[in-house]
């Protein structure tokens, strides 16, 4: 299919079908291009057209603008620039736009306002990464390139490349403790979190087709409901409105290869896209050498295997843009996954098919867009228990865990004088179950299928204020609401929750900003914690279908600081869940640790979240980025002042990259506390640190070859203690190969 699309997009652009009526280009204040901005033509608040600057930063339009109405212009955005507007006439052939390095609080997004048109909200605390330090980041998948945010840590640590999929959840300002994911992750408005279990797939969208990554901390991701109370990660894919083709090609240490292609384009108000990627890795033995000579085996033993993966998954797209700004756009994605766990009998598979479609127009003066998105999946999981010499293992579980998912969701925005009204709905449903057979020596010992449904809805209202040029004031509220039924038992439950949210920004001078935010939160357990259980090493963890909902109520303030090319924030954040889902020690023997998920009363977390970039002469930039946590267990329960497992004292990055044709660099150095790996606060995973180094060098216009080191000093570091200790990823280079047309 894809040599189709590249075929179409080229003939395309052949036979002239994007002749420009308005042309122009973007600049920096050095004069220097701007490539992959994103230009919107615009009239009375509705988007016309939509394009991409090139290399030279150059852009057309094919609209000609003696026949629109109102008052049009030029809204130009691009990651690291503030935002700039440039009327046009129906005399105008060519316009130029200069762009102005940004401090964070002026970063152009989509999640904090769940906004068809991007912006900047100095009232969220939002990362922006653009397609440009992705690709040039020595991190291979995404989620290791996420970890330069303050606070953002995954479940045990470990790659997405080794590490099992219920153990990629994703902790935002202290709120972890377990696999399920506080933080909602989302590809274009839709979830990327696993239905039943809230672990992310951070595959699904191939590398080359993400066009940006957004990361929201704390109050604006009120909007989003339920499975949001840690915050937001947003990818967006490209969306191309000229003939486009990327692909990327690389390969290296641990066995590791792939091929990551995107193609799309845009002609008479159609657009199309789809990208692929095949992904393979033979990994590494996860389990650390010295547990395995304490058991007596030197170097690996023949139950300790590499912990490898493959994985492809594609994305296609189609879209009509009518000239009246009305828009309908639909999406499809498969994904399927295979993992070796580091021994012979524990594998897991899994595949999807998920689909969306989106409307948004212009509607009672205002901007309606609604979406609607569905999709199946299964996951294939195996379990087994090792001898303590790890010379033998017996296969003694098998799960099936199909799972169904229906969302649909609507938003209305408009603009009054000062005020800007947004209101919407979403609703969900998922129905899933765990079919397990339970085995010994071989022999069947019985089966079992657990599941159930649930119904997820939410409601929000927003007001921003624009009071005047300096305060902006943002007040809201979403309303949950909770509905789930045992398929086996007549346990059934409905719960709801209402979650206002203040805050504010006010520029104290130009250089300087205050903001803060008070606000609340709601998360359902997921299916996987009422009806699934799970082991991990010698470690059985079971599940609890009467678990309530936790709520979250917190608070943050910051000062945002920025003088010519520097810029600084920093934020004190206060969040408390209540009724917090844990995974709660019963009994411990040699053998055997037995938990289950239980509500623990409160988690409450304190911290300050250090953030800081510099744009240096020579076309250098070094970023920093810190957060120190304390995350502890409150209230009535027996945890209380025990740390949260899986959350870091700490962590720290330094960021330099260096990009001046025909090279490109980076570097990345990470520093992630201590943090017990257990409720009882018995298993503490070591302080780590990690450099990652990146150079490239282009052969021509539009290629170049790249050298990518992660952990360049092979650092050994703790991810896991099940008790047995497993540790992170080994030093692995890779050389490739990166195209970008045009």
């Amino acid at each position: 299919m894809q040599p189709l699309v590249f075929a179409f997009v080229l003939h395309a652009a052949a036979q002239g079908l994007f002749a420009p009526q308005l042309a122009g280009s973007v600049i920096d204040p050095s004069g220097a291009p701007i490539a992959n901005a994103t230009v919107r033509l615009e009239t009375s608040g509705t988007t016309i057209q939509e394009v991409r600057t090139a290399g030279d930063g150059r852009f057309e339009f094919t609209v000609d603008v003696a026949q629109m109405s109102g008052d049009p212009r030029i809204v130009v955005t691009a990651a690291g620039f503030a935002q700039a507007t440039a009327s046009v006439s129906s005399s105008s052939r060519n316009v130029q736009v200069m762009l102005q390095p940004a401090p964070f609080f002026e970063a152009v997004n989509v999640t904090s306002s769940r906004g068809d048109v991007p912006r900047a909200d100095p009232t969220a605390t939002v990362v922006v990464f653009s397609s440009s330090e992705l690709s040039t980041s020595a991190a291979m998948s995404l989620d290791d390139a996420l970890k330069v945010v303050p606070g953002f840590t995954l479940f045990r640590r470990t790659s997405s490349r080794v590490s099992n999929p219920t153990a990629q959840g994703v902790t935002l300002r202290g709120l972890g403790g377990t696999g399920s994911s506080r933080s909602l992750v989302l590809a274009d408005g839709v979830p990327l979190n696993d239905a039943f279990g809230g672990w992310v797939y951070w595959d699904k969208v191939p590398q080359v087709a993400i066009d940006q990554v957004e990361v929201e901390r704390g109050s604006a991701s009120d909007l989003y409901g339920a499975d949001a109370v840690g915050g937001v990660v947003q990818i967006v894919t490209v969306h191309p409105a000229r003939a486009t083709a990327r692909a990327l090609v690389d390969g290296g240490g641990l066995g590791t290869g792939r091929v990551s292609l995107f193609a799309g384009g845009r002609a008479r108000g159609w657009s199309y896209s789809a990208a692929g990627q095949w992904f393979k890795t033979d990994g590494y033995v996860t389990v650390a050498e010295d547990a395995r000579q304490t058991a007596g085996v030197k170097g690996a033993g023949p139950i300790d295997t590499r912990a490898g993966s493959t994985h492809q998954s594609g994305l296609v797209s189609m879209g009509y843009q009518a000239a009246n700004g009305w828009r309908a756009d639909l999406r499809g994605n498969v994904f399927a996954e295979h993992r070796d766990n580091g021994t012979p009998a524990v594998i897991n598979h899994t595949a999807s098919r998920q689909g969306s479609g989106e409307a948004a127009g212009g509607l009672g003066r205002g901007l309606l867009s609604a979406r609607v998105f569905g999709g199946t999946q299964g996951y294939d999981q195996t379990f087994s228990a090792v001898s303590a010499n790890r010379t033998t293992e017996d296969l003694n579980r098998r799960q099936r865990v199909p799972t169904r998912l229906v969302g649909m969701g609507a938003q209305w925005v408009r603009l009054f004088a000062q005020h800007t009204i947004l209101v919407g709905a979403e609703t969900k449903f998922i129905e899933g179950d765990t079919q397990e057979i339970r085995l010994a020596q071989g022999l069947v010992l019985g089966a079992s299928d657990d599941g159930g449904t649930q119904h997820v809805g939410s409601a929000f209202a927003q007001d921003t204020v624009a009071v005047n040029d300096r305060l902006t004031i943002v007040a809201g509220a979403h309303v949950d609401g909770w509905h789930t039924e045992s398929q086996n038992t007549d346990y059934n439950k409905t719960l709801g929750s209402f979650n206002p949210r203040a805050s504010f920004s006010y520029r104290i001078s130009d250089r300087v900003s205050l903001r803060g935010s008070a606000y609340g939160g709601f998360r359902a357990p997921t299916l996987n914690e009422l009806y699934r259980d799970f082991r991990a090493g010698n470690t059985q963890t079971n599940h609890n279908e009467a678990l309530d909902p936790e709520r979250l109520k917190g608070g943050d303030a910051g000062l945002l600081l920025a003088r010519g090319r520097a810029s600084a924030r920093v934020t004190a954040f206060w969040n408390q869940l209540d009724d917090v889902i844990t995974n709660i020690t019963l009994s411990t023997t040699p053998a055997l640790i037995t938990k289950q998920r239980q509500n623990a009363d409160k988690l409450r977390s304190t911290g300050v979240e250090l953030e800081g970039d510099m744009r240096l002469p020579a076309s250098l930039s070094i970023g920093f980025a810190s957060a120190i946590v304390n995350a502890r267990f409150k209230g009535d329960t027996s945890l209380r002042d025990n740390r949260v497992p899986q959350v870091p004292q700490y962590n720290a990055a330094l960021s330099i990259r260096y990009g001046r044709k025909p090279w490109a660099a980076s570097g990345q150095f990470r520093v992630t506390g201590p943090q017990f790996e257990d409720d009882l606060n018995l298993f503490r995973l070591r302080r780590a640190a990690v450099l990652d180094v990146f150079v490239s060098r282009a052969l021509a216009a539009k290629a170049s070859v790249f050298i990518a080191v992660e952990n360049l000093f092979n650092s050994r570091y703790d991810v896991g203690r099940t008790p047995i200790l497993t540790v992170g990823l080994p030093r692995a280079g890779r050389v490739g190969v990166q195209v970008s047309l045009p």
